[in-house]
């Protein structure tokens, strides 16, 4: 039988009598419970308690944040990163596309192609799939007689991978590279989605002051790209790291941050 108390009906031992299940009641009132704290337990200065709030939130990757509380953007989490691939239209595969001026994502065949890349006039190539496991076997001397500057990144594409690593050099050598006018990045992996894709959103949150979102959104409307799960989770952690960054600028610095979009 059921026992009612108040509004809410609860089941007890004889309910479950005709079936083979041990029964076991706690009651257990769901009331707030008033923890007796002392004062200096309490007391917690408000820019410490904001401090301990955004640490502890960015921990948790599937967790909004919001860094500037003066700003109207927040950092989504892995899961809402995600979705922005899977809603509305983006560009559909090509082997190589333009995606920033003179920064180019492409693939393997794309890479390979020598001639391709001289009609394309690349100057620098970043290969983000180096290494005999990665399939992409081209390398500094692949390039020698082009004159193209090349540098490579042992990238696994599984999400436990550490790309974040790359971050910094990657970001580096397309900022030098384009110091020059006349010079053209190509950044490729395997299939140019995934860790090639990554390493050009770094730059652009780096180098651009773009949002996770706002790159993502910039690049994916000009080439078809989709960073794994774990890259995603690293990028993110990189928005959250720049914010922080602005927001401690801009105490120093109140005049406003103009975001480069081209």
């Amino acid at each position: 039988m059921l026992r009612q108390v108040g509004t809410r009906i609860i089941p007890g031992q004889q309910f479950y009598s005709d079936l083979e299940v041990e029964y076991h009641g706690v009651e257990a009132a769901d009331h707030r419970v008033n923890l007796n704290l002392s004062s200096a337990q309490l007391h917690v200065k408000s820019r410490d308690m904001s401090s301990c709030v955004v640490k502890s939130r960015s921990k948790n990757p599937y967790t909004a944040v919001q860094v500037d509380p003066d700003s109207d953007y927040i950092t989504p989490g892995t899961l809402d990163l995600e979705q922005l691939f899977w809603t509305g239209t983006g560009a559909q595969y090509a082997h190589v596309n333009q995606v920033w001026p003179s920064v180019y994502i492409g693939d393997e065949k794309t890479a390979l192609e020598r001639p391709g890349l001289r009609d394309l006039g690349i100057t620098h190539v970043l290969n983000a799939a180096e290494g005999k496991w990665n399939n992409v076997l081209t390398g500094a001397d692949y390039y020698s007689d082009m004159g193209i500057q090349y540098y490579g990144v042992e990238a696994d594409d599984k999400p436990t991978f550490n790309i974040a690593q790359y971050f910094c050099p990657a970001t580096q050598f397309i900022h030098e590279a384009l110091s020059q006018p006349q010079n053209k990045v190509l950044v490729h992996c395997v299939m140019g989605r995934s860790r090639s894709a990554t390493l050009v959103l770094a730059y652009l949150m780096t180098k651009h002051s773009l949002t996770v979102v706002d790159a993502i959104e910039h690049v994916r409307q000009r080439r078809c790209i989709l960073p794994n799960h774990g890259f995603l989770k690293q990028l993110r952690a990189l928005d959250i790291t720049l914010q922080e960054e602005r927001l401690r600028q801009k105490k120093r610095d109140p005049s406003p941050i103009v975001h480069n979009r081209q």
